[in-house]
């Protein structure tokens, strides 16, 4: 494991690109509330492919709590719809083959902290 990732860290406020092609950073997509990152190998694989199943149950109990779940996947955008839209899923997906991923300013209201259990 990388040694800057550890409990009470603040995770970089990556901007990316979400399933509509649209530029998005991390902090805008968490708000204010508790966000979940998952990072996907992709559609191809059948393990995450079934994770992502799953994820979508969990996600209704997480919408009650006003938590957000964001995917980062290693897809290109077509592939990345294909995927969420083949499990059912209606969160954020992030393709990172779709367009450069870059770091923006750590400078924000409410940072995202890691939390590692």
């Amino acid at each position: 494991m990388r040694a800057d990732i550890v409990a009470g860290a603040v995770f970089p406020d990556y901007e990316l690109l979400d399933q509509r092609g649209k530029h998005r950073t991390l902090s805008e997509l968490q708000g204010g509330d508790p966000l979940v990152l998952v990072l996907s190998r992709g559609g191809f694989c059948p393990r995450d492919r079934r994770q992502h199943e799953g994820l979508l149950q969990l996600y209704r109990e997480m919408q009650v709590g006003f938590c957000r779940l964001v995917t980062i996947s290693t897809d290109n955008l077509l592939e990345t719809n294909e995927f969420r839209t083949g499990v059912g899923a209606n969160w954020s997906f992030s393709p990172t083959r779709a367009a450069s991923c870059r770091k923006t300013s750590t400078s924000r209201s409410t940072p995202i902290r890691i939390t590692i259990r």
